[in-house]
């Protein structure tokens, strides 16, 4: 029975990696968010997932913000939302969030946030 509880608590540390490193792909802790951007936590995984790639698509979008919470079935409209407010926020400080029609969002200038890391 010891035996069986250690490969299941083995095989949990692991899982929980892999889904830690598959966060980080989502939302790169690695993207410097200046403070005056006044973004909240949600906001900043956003900007974070858009830095890190070309384009983000809705459900990319969704993956970055709630992929930690299986307890909430938020509607794709709630990007939309995000996205709208983060304009505004960020309007003031020069940076730009397009919308790619049929496909998703782009941060204009991403490379000016991005660490190096390509997407």
């Amino acid at each position: 029975m010891d035996r069986i509880i250690m490969d299941l608590q083995r095989e949990v540390a692991i899982l929980r990696e892999r889904v830690r490193q598959l966060e980080e792909v989502l939302a790169p802790s690695t993207v410097p968010i200046p403070l005056e951007f006044r973004l909240t936590s949600s906001e900043a995984r956003v900007f974070a997932h858009l830095a890190s790639r070309d384009i983000a698509t809705k459900q990319s979008v969704m993956l970055a913000l709630y992929s930690d919470r299986h307890d909430v079935e938020p509607e794709p409209k709630i990007v939309d939302v995000f996205v709208c407010k983060m304009r505004k926020k960020l309007a003031r400080y020069g940076v730009t969030i397009e919308t790619v029609w049929g496909q998703g969002y782009r941060l204009l200038n991403r490379h000016e946030y991005c660490t190096g890391r390509a997407a």
